[in-house]
């Protein structure tokens, strides 16, 4: 059994396992647990590439294009392109996310979980704990699935990059305990133990706060991109 098949087994053991005993956290999709073995082989076999349009663009969104932003009538088609291109870039950005999570968090014990649990992507088992972990490539991204879940236990949140990164000053509060208003919990849990209250400035990126000590050591915006430079080389021969 070479890598993929020892991760592919990892996942479909963890995640029909985890549902087998909080079936009331299946997606509607995955309600079975041949449902959820078909989900996440379908997800790890999936070729991640652009898909062929299939809506018309709206003409009046050109012609404001057009009219208020002096965008030149002969290069309608082309800027339409573009705007489907974009689109079909940004999807494909959050699904390479999870095959660069999965390829370094498999030797950490993180279950790639397919659509099968909702609101939820990674799934990890710790003795007896459930480890549960939702990402989106941005701040200002909405997970599709992101609902409460009823296992008495929280899901952990992380996104790749700040959409507007802020400057911000942590302040106290009248009975000299620090605020958490304004910021992440993370920057809180930083600064309540360091005590550093000075003004600092958001990074771009958020791989330093993954909430996996371990795994985030091997994550990085430059390994990201070496990531899909290397599957944009694999499939570009076949678009």
């Amino acid at each position: 059994m070479d890598d993929r098949d020892k991760y592919l087994k990892l996942s479909i053991d963890l995640t029909t396992e985890y549902l087998e005993e909080y079936p009331e956290n299946a997606s509607r999709y995955c309600k079975t647990k041949e449902k959820q073995i078909a989900n996440i082989k379908k997800n790890f076999n999936k070729i991640i590439a652009p898909n062929e349009p299939t809506t018309k663009p709206d003409i009046l969104v050109s012609r404001i294009l057009e009219s208020l932003f002096d965008h030149e009538l002969s290069r309608r088609e082309k800027i339409q392109k573009q705007y489907n291109d974009q689109k079909q870039t940004e999807m494909m950005i959050g699904e390479l996310l999870e095959r660069y999570i999965s390829q370094k968090g498999q030797v950490f014990g993180w279950a790639f979980s397919g659509e099968c649990i909702k609101a939820v992507d990674f799934i990890k088992k710790d003795g007896d704990q459930w480890i549960k972990l939702q990402i989106k490539t941005s701040d200002n991204t909405e997970n599709s699935s992101a609902k409460a879940i009823r296992d008495d236990t929280p899901i952990k949140k992380w996104f790749r990059r700040f959409s507007s990164p802020q400057t911000k000053t942590p302040v106290l509060k009248k009975n000299g305990k620090l605020s958490k208003k304004g910021l992440t919990d993370e920057e809180y849990q930083e600064r309540l133990i360091s005590g550093d209250l000075s003004t600092f400035t958001q990074p771009d990126y958020n791989w330093d706060n993954f909430p996996d000590d371990d795994l985030k050591k091997v994550l990085s915006e430059e390994g990201f991109i070496k990531f899909i430079d290397k599957h944009i080389e694999t499939i570009k021969n076949d678009l």
